[in-house]
């Protein structure tokens, strides 16, 4: 699922995905999230300290809200915010 709106210069989107740890300090506190979708796409948040509570919901699946970047292959996006899908199935 992905929705979006546009402004005059960026695009707000709406994507699918897990939140997963991608990066820790020397203490082994998270200290960087990868947003990994359904399809293998992977979205470095750029904003992770804007959304401390990301930390303690790793491996959960939410709806993440934001502006989404391309940068040398990579993408990444400035969230917005995010909504926790609730046990989806039952």
């Amino acid at each position: 699922m992905e929705k979006s709106s546009t402004s005059a210069q960026s695009t707000t989107t709406t994507i699918r995905g897990m939140a997963i740890p991608a990066q820790w300090n020397a203490r082994f506190e998270v200290t960087g999230i990868l947003v990994a979708c359904r399809d293998e796409r992977e979205l470095r948040v750029e904003n992770f300290e804007s959304f401390p509570e990301l930390r303690s919901f790793s491996q959960k699946e939410a709806f993440f809200t934001g502006i989404i970047h391309k940068k040398d292959g990579m993408e990444s996006i400035l969230l917005e915010s995010f909504t926790p899908i609730e046990n989806v199935g039952e």
